[in-house]
């Protein structure tokens, strides 16, 4: 069971068969998740509920998944993000980002789920800690 037991988890990829394979694999590890398949329905689902993190493929068309995560820090603060890619030209996107001053974590496609599982725990984790602090 997950540290997080109330956790909601958004997947984004604009491939439909990975993201809804990552949903039944957290949905089994006890984490309520859902998925979306491209960047706009992505910011349209945390509108209406902002999520406990959020699992973006990074190369998608339309918003590609460090424009979203840009846009999640800066509109939601409180949801992490967690990007992961199975495309070479990710790092070049990535340090184009690091000069605009963002720092995103990204996990190479594809993660083993014992893995992947591992990684939302623990951003979860540190999540719950940061919000107990601040209580």
């Amino acid at each position: 069971m997950p540290i997080a037991k109330n956790a909601r988890i958004l997947v984004v990829d604009d491939e439909p068969r990975i993201a809804d394979i990552l949903v039944l694999i957290f949905q089994r590890d006890g984490y309520q998740a859902s998925a979306v398949y491209n960047g706009k329905d992505a910011l349209a689902s945390i509108a209406l509920d902002p999520p406990s993190l959020v699992i973006a493929d990074v190369v998608m068309p339309g918003l590609d998944g460090i424009e979203l995560a840009k846009k999640i820090r800066r509109n939601y603060p409180d949801c992490r993000v967690l990007l992961f890619s199975g495309n070479a030209d990710t790092q070049q996107m990535l340090q184009a980002a690091e000069q605009e001053g963002h720092a995103f974590e990204i996990l190479a496609k594809p993660v083993p789920p014992p893995k992947m599982l591992a990684k939302v725990a623990a951003m979860l984790a540190a999540r719950e800690s940061s919000e107990t602090r601040l209580a």
